[in-house]
């Protein structure tokens, strides 16, 4: 019997499914909190690069958002705290569909 191919994580991640909601699950409460931020761990935890520092804001891209959580607790344990998660709503947020 033939080995099976090994999958790279990319590959894995690009056989899951986003359903894009309109509304952001992520947001920030206050961005002053983002910009003393020192470490702005959230952009560095975050697998799926949803956070990326613009200009003087962090901007969010919760499409591409795996659910981890990780972003959450950098946030409130390395960060200022700033970061506000919760899990999409409904049937929204992403779809594994590779053990």
């Amino acid at each position: 019997m033939a080995a099976s191919p090994k999958l790279t994580v990319a590959d894995r991640l690009g056989a899951d499914a986003f359903a894009s909601d309109k509304e952001s699950h992520l947001r920030v409460d206050a961005m002053d909190l983002c910009r003393q931020c020192a470490l702005k761990p959230c952009i560095q935890v975050c697998p799926a690069q949803v956070y990326e520092w613009d200009q003087d804001r962090l901007r969010i891209r919760f499409e591409n958002c795996l659910e981890l959580g990780a972003c959450r607790i950098a946030c409130q344990t390395l960060g200022n705290g700033a970061l506000i998660w919760a899990f999409p709503r409904g049937t929204k947020g992403i779809q594994y569909r590779y053990g």
